[in-house]
């Protein structure tokens, strides 16, 4: 059991840290500028969803970078 308890309690400082969405925020964006490159050098053509997808991917990950960077200056003037 407090392995378990450890375990989740290193799992949400990561997650609480940040790091995980500067991860996501790299992934859809290489997926983004594949998409464009398909597009640009073949006659392939990306759905409209497609497309969607990675904006919003590209958003919510820095939505929640934000959000982290606000928690950290929030905890240091609780602090």
């Amino acid at each position: 059991m407090n392995e378990k308890k450890s375990f989740a309690e290193k799992f949400i400082a990561l997650c609480d840290s940040g790091r995980p969405w500067y991860v996501f925020l790299g992934l859809f964006s290489v997926l983004l500028v594949c998409s464009l490159l398909l597009e640009r050098f073949t006659d392939q053509h990306m759905k409209w969803w497609a497309w969607v997808l990675n904006i919003v991917g590209i958003l919510d990950s820095l939505r929640n970078i934000w959000y982290c960077k606000k928690r950290k200056t929030e905890k240091a003037d609780a602090a």
